[in-house]
């Protein structure tokens, strides 16, 4: 477990010196979490032109997306994709905000991604980045580019789940480390360690990863 630890801090540096601007998440916590649900399995552009489109129906105000139309709701955010399911989740995210917000700031995160995932369309992912950037909580979020670079390093026993990677990490590290590390390996992910044409060469992590030695 020494090494693993290690391993992560030599990774968490090298990409800080490659992405030496941090991410600072502009949004509220209820702006977060809406744009959190609208950017599942579409791109972060097409989750921010959805809130936006949000934003205009509900003239700002966006507690009152339960009050907007089946039409209108819709209308808002088809351009993300998985438009029925989103709807449902986010009148039912929504509907409950003032209360749950309120929860969320005092609960662990453990339990604040157990009363999130109680909610439709929210998984332990989704939850994660609810919390971790919109109330600065400790989690470490594994979306499709942190999975994909996790894999290709090779660093993690054959085996652990996505669920036990976040743990790992929540368990050893700061909210603050486990933030700057997430949103860099999807950095990474997005501009180097490409899906089809990873650029390996230009890897600050090349001499760490087990995909380019093979």
């Amino acid at each position: 477990m020494k090494e693993l630890i290690e391993k992560a801090k030599e990774i968490h540096k090298r990409l800080k010196e490659l992405f030496p601007e941090p991410h600072r998440p502009n949004r509220t916590p209820l702006e977060q979490a809406v744009f959190t649900v609208l950017s599942q399995n579409t791109t972060d552009l097409n989750a921010s032109r959805c809130l936006e489109r949000l934003k205009r129906a509900t003239g700002g105000k966006l507690l009152e997306i339960p009050q907007l139309t089946t039409d209108e709701l819709v209308e808002a955010i088809r351009p993300c994709g998985m438009f029925k399911q989103k709807e449902r989740a986010l009148r039912e995210l929504v509907s409950r905000w003032p209360r749950l917000e309120e929860k969320l700031r005092e609960l662990p995160p453990e339990e604040g991604i157990k009363l999130l995932t109680e909610l439709p369309y929210i998984g332990p992912k989704t939850a994660r980045v609810i919390l971790t950037f919109g109330f600065g909580k400790n989690t470490f979020p594994i979306d499709t580019h942190c999975k994909k670079v996790l894999s290709r390093l090779g660093i993690f026993p054959k085996g652990w789940s996505t669920e036990e990677i976040s743990r790992f990490f929540e368990k050893h590290f700061s909210a603050r480390f486990n933030r700057e590390l997430h949103y860099n390996l999807i950095r990474l992910g997005r501009r180097v360690c490409k899906a089809r044409k990873p650029e390996c060469e230009r890897c600050p992590l090349r001499n760490l990863c087990s995909y380019r030695r093979r």
